[in-house]
């Protein structure tokens, strides 16, 4: 569910319109990350690699309300930290499906800011 605080509070910090666009780039930006997840899940071994984009999606996702994603990607990160293979790829297929659909419900709750 998205934090609806942030929404607001980025609305008033910079416009609704310029909230709505930086919201656009956000999602392109972590769908490239999402797609490393995807990749892992689908026999691409590389934890470092993985690690660094959680990291980055768990900033990402926080900054912009997405806080399920972010505590989703966390957790990823946490759990490459960690180097257990099982509880990586458990915790990668957790985070794939937790952030896509947390990023589409903020967007979703950011079309609310032209209302208000």
């Amino acid at each position: 569910m998205p934090d609806l605080d942030i929404l607001r509070q980025l609305a008033s910090d910079v416009g609704t319109d310029t909230a709505l666009k930086l919201l656009g780039i956000f999602k392109a930006d972590a769908d490239k990350r999402i797609a490393v997840i995807a990749a892992y899940l689908q026999g691409d071994d590389d934890a470092s690699h993985l690690r660094i984009q959680a990291h980055s999606l768990k900033g990402l996702c926080n900054t912009y309300g997405a806080v399920e994603g972010g505590e989703a990607a966390r957790v990823l990160q946490e759990a490459c930290e960690l180097g257990d293979a099982d509880d990586i790829r458990a915790k990668a297929k957790t985070a794939f499906d937790t952030i896509s659909r947390d990023i589409e419900a903020t967007l979703k709750a950011a079309q609310t800011l032209k209302a208000d």
